[in-house]
């Protein structure tokens, strides 16, 4: 219970301006005082059994304590016993008493791990990720580290070929489905809302496995390697929604390569035209950003997630709505810096915005469980559609 009441009460305070916006504070304290009741009812449950099991226990041990005293007394009358024999006997039974005390102590203890066990049990028990390493795995990586530069080289093409997938067996997200992206190329998936682009970014990053069909990498056009585990350090990522931690700027660009300088941070800033607004700060990559980036508007944050993404110099750059945020201006600027700063890299982003339709090299419509390439007049006319 105190668990779901903490979540709670992070969510709330994370959601606070939503809430007091929607003037639903009154609602939120009413829901609030509602898991306190019950974490107050719950709590006063278990200090009653506490508190009932410590006097039973109590009482055990002085019956024991008032039985054994009555039977010594009784066989020192019959002459059975001397009095050493009844005074060793007593000692005995004062252990005894300390022993059901100890018993009583023991229980708040044991419900309480028994509750943490469980939980621990549940995580235990989630599916585990497989970690398969196929023939070219070991052909091209050995026993030592994933060798990057062994891939990077000349980038990377990213394949789909026959995919299915689903979420609940007998509904699919995705079925019989083909998919290409190569070096050098901006491709875009499109679609409604709920289709499966997501799904489709999860499944090349390698989080998600097909159910029928397979999705790999391709480097210079004839070695292959399945999506996994181990490739998921070829790929940066920005995802929906705001992906900014607590901490200085810099910190946040350093998740992905502790090593970065400073003068490679700015560069990467720059890329993803973030620098612009960054160099105004008071202390510039050294400025301090609240929690999911409270303090920078989220077209500012969006542009940070891109440059930490650009500072990872990986050969695949997958976007999720990543430039949702932005005016169209500083979306193209982004997306030609992107491919301009390393032409050979393979960018997939996720997209609504017609602008970003018109600098794609293919796009790919997501419906209706099919992945379907687009001509470019199909293309141009769904940009005019927007």
């Amino acid at each position: 219970m105190s668990s779901h009441l903490m979540t709670f009460e992070a969510e709330a305070f994370y959601n606070l301006d939503t809430i007091k916006s929607f003037g639903i504070t009154d609602r939120y304290n009413g829901k609030m005082h509602g898991w306190q009741e019950k974490f107050k009812e719950i709590s006063l449950k278990y200090n009653l059994f506490t508190i009932k099991a410590n006097a039973a226990l109590s009482v055990l041990g002085m019956l024991v304590q008032f039985v054994a005293f009555g039977y010594c007394l009784f066989r020192l009358w019959t002459r059975d016993i001397t009095y050493g024999t009844m005074t060793l006997f007593l000692q005995q039974r004062s252990s005894l008493s300390a022993a059901f005390h100890q018993m009583a102590s023991l229980i708040p203890g044991f419900l309480s791990s028994s509750v943490s066990a469980r939980r621990i049990r549940e995580i235990m028990e989630l599916p585990r990720e497989e970690d398969a390493k196929g023939h070219e795995w070991e052909e091209m990586c050995g026993e030592g580290e994933w060798k990057v530069p062994l891939w990077t080289a000349g980038g990377l093409e990213v394949r789909m070929e026959n995919v299915e997938f689903s979420y609940v067996q007998g509904k699919k997200v995705i079925g019989q489905s083909q998919f290409r992206a190569c070096p050098g190329e901006i491709v875009a998936l499109v679609g409604p809302s709920g289709e499966g682009k997501t799904t489709m970014v999860r499944l090349i990053l390698g989080l998600i496995r097909p159910e029928a069909g397979k999705v790999f990498l391709i480097k210079s056009g004839e070695r292959q390697i399945e999506a996994g585990v181990h490739t998921r350090q070829l790929f940066a990522y920005v995802p929906q929604g705001n992906t900014i931690l607590t901490g200085t700027i810099a910190e946040n660009m350093r998740m992905v390569r502790e090593d970065a300088t400073d003068g490679e941070i700015i560069e990467a800033l720059k890329t993803a035209c973030a620098w612009e607004f960054v160099e105004k700060l008071p202390k510039g990559i050294h400025s301090s950003v609240g929690e999911k980036g409270r303090g920078l508007s989220e077209g500012q944050a969006q542009r940070i997630a891109i440059a930490r993404a650009v500072l990872r110099e990986c050969p695949v750059l997958l976007l999720d709505e990543a430039t949702s945020a932005l005016d169209v201006a500083t979306e193209r600027r982004v997306l030609k810096n992107l491919i301009s700063r390393d032409s050979g890299r393979t960018c997939i982003v996720t997209t609504h915005r017609p602008s970003v339709l018109s600098m794609c090299r293919r796009v790919y419509r997501v419906m209706d469980t099919k992945i379907t390439e687009l001509s470019e007049d199909e293309a141009g006319q769904m940009a005019m559609d927007f």
